[in-house]
């Protein structure tokens, strides 16, 4: 049996007796009073990136009052040690719930939706739970995964440019080293040196084209992604499907009428209003 922590004032009388070998409590208790506890939720993320919006959307849409602790990429705070004790691949976005860490964006989504109130973003209906869990396993080893290389010449490869006219290239290399994760270090130390060739990226565009194809074919079958019910799948991949519509593939979006009538759908809900209005702190002056 457990008892709740209380404060209290006056005196506290407790009788303990056993019947039929069930334990009873009876007495008086003047002045108790529960102890209130704060829960604090705190997301770390970077305004622009797509598993932070993820996060966001999903808080958003649980009406989860939460705290900001904006990571600065572009000055590789996500490597610093102090983040890499918080999440060990030194990427974002992380989840502190109370004191309780909770990393990976799809583990985050989940993690918010099992923990807090509102409404449900799993669907009940068994088939349409395996399509939205298809989805986020697509979502971060499709999307995601050539989303990156895709971005890389545009935005990465500009913010180490960047890096590297303040600190320097060794100063680059060096910070790009300091990446926890062996493979997210090999990788990156690659694309540092090397940039991203154009047959990767053709072969990357065609990769999510296909699942775009994917999409909205699923839409013309069902109002949402995984089908009747709004879910955490609708949520995993619209930064991506938006991230590809600003890296130059507008047309390739456009073209599939059941993804754009979606689209605009999602950019109307509240929710992801508010987790794109979310803008670069350091953009912001006095």
């Amino acid at each position: 049996m457990e008892f709740m922590n209380f404060k209290y004032s006056g005196f506290l009388l407790l009788e303990l007796l056993t019947q039929n070998n069930i334990l009873l409590i009876s007495g008086l208790v003047l002045g108790l009073k529960k102890e209130e506890t704060t829960m604090t939720v705190t997301l770390y993320h970077y305004w622009g990136s797509t598993c932070s919006r993820k996060a966001r959307m999903t808080l958003n849409e649980k009406g989860v009052e939460w705290e900001s602790r904006h990571i600065d990429l572009h000055v590789f705070e996500n490597w610093e040690p102090w983040y890499v004790d918080i999440h060990p691949n030194g990427v974002v976005p992380a989840l502190d719930h109370d004191g309780r860490i909770v990393y990976e964006s799809n583990a985050i989504m989940e993690y918010i939706d099992d923990t807090f109130g509102g409404p449900s973003l799993r669907p009940s209906d068994t088939w349409e739970r395996a399509h939205m869990r298809i989805w986020l396993d697509k979502s971060e080893h499709i999307l995601h995964k050539n989303m990156h290389l895709i971005s890389h010449n545009r935005a990465h490869a500009h913010r180490w440019g960047e890096y590297e006219k303040i600190y320097g290239r060794d100063k680059l290399l060096e910070r790009v080293h300091s990446q926890p994760d062996i493979q997210r270090r090999r990788d990156e130390i690659h694309h540092a040196e090397h940039g991203i060739d154009e047959e990767t990226i053709e072969f990357s565009i065609g990769r999510i084209d296909e699942q775009l194809n994917l999409m909205d074919r699923a839409l013309g079958e069902h109002q949402w992604l995984s089908g009747t019910t709004f879910s955490l799948s609708d949520i995993a991949v619209l930064p991506f499907v938006e991230r590809f519509k600003v890296n130059g593939m507008d047309d390739a979006v456009a073209s599939k009428k059941n993804l754009t009538n979606w689209y605009e759908k999602m950019f109307a809900r509240p929710a992801v209003e508010r987790a794109y209005a979310f803008t670069n702190p350091a953009d912001d002056t006095c």
